[in-house]
């Protein structure tokens, strides 16, 4: 019983290890993308955006 539940878990950790990595490679692709015009000013950016006026 001790053998299976090790298994369980090794499986478990390295599906999540997977994921995990895959997760990290989309994310480099998508900060490697030139970024669409909205998103030049705000948080992402780090540049305020101009106020509209009312």
């Amino acid at each position: 019983m001790p053998v299976t539940r090790l298994i369980i878990v090794f499986l478990m950790m390295g599906s999540f290890a997977l994921m995990f990595a895959e997760l990290v490679r989309q994310s480099e692709e998508m900060s490697l993308r030139p970024q669409p015009a909205v998103s030049r000013c705000g948080d992402a950016a780090g540049t305020p955006c101009p106020q509209r006026a009312l």
